[in-house]
């Protein structure tokens, strides 16, 4: 009896073609699961609350190996008690409103916040206003701090994040440069330059600590973000950020370094595309990048759902997913290698639990593309299914390509299943999808999946 295997998943979750299209290895739904690095789905761990914090706190950040919330009523700090609760990083303001940007300089943090509902913006080093400093999105970098704001970039003075008028200090008209850079929203490294982001188009500028070397190099266009925090360097200097065209990065196009706009996030084009229509520019400037320790899987955050890149260049993997954690977050940091967020009720979560191997009962949903082995104008009479898999997964069945909503439930699958006789399967077409869907506690995987059938006549004459 012939049979198709279905192993590779590789490419992850792919929108950009149609359901009975879409090409070997891609996903319509990836849902709390991720590609490991030996190519299998794996459901994720569970988003664990450590802490609650108090609703006059906002923000969340590491520093010197511990964990603190923003709060007004600086400067000071309210310390820990212990590595996993949560202190306060106390800003000279008697009211804190949001917190715009932030960087770490010397191991200690300088703050860009909203101080008030009337949008008032202030600046602090180590809990101290600063109001010499302008901009909004900062970055250290070769002994300053830079700042970023219109079309101005502002530079501190060497070696002193508090001093912006002193030796080394100044500003740059970036649109002197170019007209797309009179609003600008994030700074990054990008190689051996400082990669400056406007809503439209990205300059790199050579820095050099002496302003008069500082060097403009080169705008690329259509490279812009409206999210500051999504801007984020990955992997071997390349510059992760969400445009309104999808997630997009910089990456180097020759031995020279130039610059070019890569297409790292492609396959996810449609939803974030259709994002962006929907919700609106202010909805979608709260996305935030992290990068996740040990596995290096890189998350975009949206406030209600993370985009995962699972990508391992040995096994030729490059896989997008997607978690649902179940809140809305407004704040994310990584601290003792593992990603934590913060929600919009004051919650802190780690991400894993506190020992970074906790799993809980989230759904987890994987929908595969119609797939019709390599004889896609025959009609097949489908008998049954093998599975390697571990944990319990539900399992249905598409059989009309015309109504991909349509399924047949099939059964539950619990382990592997090539011992215990194939899993049964009725349905005729000359395509199937098929739909399988996690809901117990504890980890659970997918390696490949065998569908069994018989052919039937042709559909051509």
């Amino acid at each position: 009896m012939p049979y198709f295997t279905i192993t590779d998943f590789a490419a992850g979750l792919d929108l950009r073609r149609a359901s009975l299209t879409a090409p070997a290895g891609t996903l319509r739904a990836l849902r709390n699961a991720h590609i490991t690095p030996g190519g299998e789905i794996e459901k994720r761990m569970a988003f664990t609350k450590v802490k609650t914090v108090g609703a006059d706190t906002k923000g969340l950040v590491a520093v010197n190996q511990k964990l603190y919330v923003f709060g007004p009523n600086g400067p000071g700090v309210i310390e820990p008690a212990d590595p996993w609760d949560v202190g306060t990083l106390r800003l000279e303001t008697p009211t804190l409103f949001e917190i715009i940007d932030y960087d770490l300089f010397d191991n200690k943090v300088f703050t860009v916040a909203w101080v008030d509902a009337a949008g008032n913006t202030k600046r602090f080093y180590d809990g101290a206003n600063v109001p010499a400093a302008n901009g909004f999105y900062v970055r250290t970098y070769k002994t300053k701090m830079f700042s970023v704001g219109g079309s101005v970039l502002y530079f501190s003075a060497i070696g002193n994040p508090a001093d912006w008028t002193g030796t080394g200090s100044g500003s740059i008209d970036l649109s002197l440069e170019d007209s797309d850079m009179t609003d600008c929203t994030a700074l990054e490294v990008y190689y051996d330059k400082l990669a400056v982001l406007s809503k439209t188009a990205t300059q790199l500028w050579q820095i050099d600590p002496d302003p008069l070397k500082t060097q403009y190099v080169q705008t690329l266009r259509d490279a812009g973000t409206v999210a500051w925090r999504s801007v984020l360097q990955y992997g071997s200097g390349d510059v992760m950020y969400v445009a309104p065209s999808g997630i997009r990065s910089l990456r180097a196009r020759n031995a020279s370094l130039a610059a070019a706009v890569s297409d790292i996030g492609s396959p996810l084009d449609p939803v974030i595309q259709q994002l962006f229509r929907s919700m609106g520019e202010d909805w979608m400037s709260g996305i935030i990048s992290a990068l996740q320790p040990v596995t290096g899987r890189f998350w975009i955050i949206l406030p209600d759902r993370i985009f995962i890149l699972s990508a391992f260049p040995g096994p030729k993997i490059t896989a997008w997913s997607q978690y649902e954690p179940g809140f809305n977050i407004t704040a994310a940091t990584v601290y003792r290698h593992r990603v934590m967020v913060r929600d919009d009720q004051n919650n802190i979560y780690a991400y894993g639990g506190i020992d970074g191997l906790t799993y809980d009962d989230t759904p987890v949903e994987i929908v595969f593309p119609f797939h019709a082995g390599d004889q896609p104008a025959t009609k097949k009479f489908y008998s049954g299914i093998d599975a390697a898999a571990q944990g319990q997964w539900e399992v249905s069945a598409a059989f009309n390509p015309a109504d991909e909503n349509a399924e047949d439930y099939l059964g539950l699958i619990d382990g592997p299943t090539f011992m215990d006789n194939r899993f049964p399967m009725v349905g005729e077409s000359t395509h199937m999808s098929l739909r399988l869907r996690c809901f117990s506690d504890g980890p659970a995987n997918l390696s490949n999946l065998i569908v069994h059938y018989k052919l039937g006549a042709t559909t051509q004459g």
